[in-house]
């Protein structure tokens, strides 16, 4: 019985004096989180002229992608380097349309809006219809999105109705090597065009606002 005690002591103290020579070190790393995704108006913004006066009057600025030449803006403004339908110069889109609209070939501007984030992430766009008292406004157009490399750039539909589109951020490499549009690092654009309603009775000359939504996240 002596002889197990004595053993059991031993074995502690060696148990003791093994952890009497640990070490323990608390070590940091640095990790560093991608820049914030953010949006802003990169030209006059969307507007869109001469609808007429009676509730439900509708006009109408249509923009496309690039496979419809006379309603897309073209490879070197929304600088992409495309591959399937490459259309360099587009067009200036400024016509609008509608039985209830006074359709004009300068009646329209469509709204070019810049998405900056980190250079070749993938960010998520929603588009969010706008209302007020006066109008409704449905905005559908195309938002660049890049692949990796030379060329095969796209111009993807946006809406409301399309729900969440995931793009690619220009990256530090993507390049146009087909003399269309030449890609900015850790930017995309979305060109909107779209429907116009009036939601009451309007009074003639007067211009009118609607605020829609543009929400872009990783």
């Amino acid at each position: 019985m002596k002889q197990k005690i004595k053993i059991l002591a031993v074995l502690t103290a060696g148990m003791i004096s093994s952890n009497s020579f640990a070490l323990q070190q608390t070590l940091t790393g640095d990790f560093t989180t991608i820049q914030a995704v953010t949006i802003a108006q990169f030209n006059a913004g969307l507007s869109i002229t001469g609808l007429n006066l009676p509730i439900n009057s509708a006009c109408t600025l249509t923009i496309t992608d690039e496979t419809a030449p006379t309603t897309y803006l073209g490879d070197q403004t929304m600088r992409l380097g495309t591959a399937g339908s490459p259309n360099a110069a587009g067009s200036a889109v400024t016509t609008t349309t509608g039985a209830s609209c006074l359709t004009s070939t300068s009646g329209g501007l469509s709204g070019l809006y810049e998405i900056t984030g980190a250079p070749g992430a993938t960010v998520n766009i929603t588009i969010t219809d706008g209302s007020n008292a006066d109008l409704t406004l449905v905005p559908s157009g195309c938002a660049g999105n890049y692949v990796a490399g030379s060329n095969g750039d796209s111009c993807d539909p946006v809406s409301q109705a399309a729900g969440i589109v995931p793009v690619r951020l220009a990256g530090p490499t993507d390049t146009g090597t087909l003399g269309e549009g030449t890609p900015i690092s850790g930017t995309a654009l979305i060109a909107l065009g779209g429907v116009a309603t009036a939601a009451r009775q309007l009074d003639p000359s007067v211009t009118y606002t609607v605020d829609f939504q543009i929400d872009v996240t990783y």
